[in-house]
């Protein structure tokens, strides 16, 4: 059994040419409220993946931090790209032998690889602002959406 949280990176500056977004003071803020949050949930991660985008990279790193295991494995992950193949990375997650795994992406792919692990006769609305979360636990095929949260709701 697989602990699953899906996780759109923080708020992003505007980039220049030839330059990537990056977390705002905002950003690092929201991410760093929700890594918080699953703290003091007692949820211990075992392994991160994140997108090659660098907003994707910082929030990745803020959850490692937070969980206090420099050694937690963090991996980038071809296809958590905003325009990712959101089929091909599901499969990944499924195969992938973690027990609790924080994928840290984009809209709209985030959107897409939520579903990929819900009931679809259940249909729940799972929203992804920024630094917003969804978790799911199961394996295999069988897998079943948590709850999800909205960074705007921590203090």
């Amino acid at each position: 059994m697989m602990n699953l949280f899906l996780l759109r990176h923080g708020n992003a500056s505007s980039a220049g040419p030839g330059q990537q977004p990056s977390l705002t003071p905002k950003g690092r803020k929201e991410v760093t409220l929700v890594a918080q949050y699953l703290l003091k949930k007692k949820i211990s991660l075992t392994h991160i993946w994140h997108s090659p985008k660098v907003r994707a990279f910082q929030s990745a790193e803020i959850f490692r931090q937070i969980q206090g295991t420099p050694s937690l494995p963090m991996e980038e992950i071809k296809g958590l790209e905003p325009e990712g193949d959101a089929g091909r990375t599901a499969g990944l997650i499924r195969a992938a032998k973690a027990a609790s795994l924080l994928v840290v992406s984009h809209l709209p792919v985030i959107v897409d690889l939520a579903y990929q692990f819900t009931d679809p006769s259940v249909n729940p609305n799972i929203a992804f602002p920024t630094a917003g979360l969804a978790a799911f636990e199961g394996q295999g095929e069988n897998w079943k959406w948590l709850w999800s949260l909205d960074p705007s709701t921590l203090k």
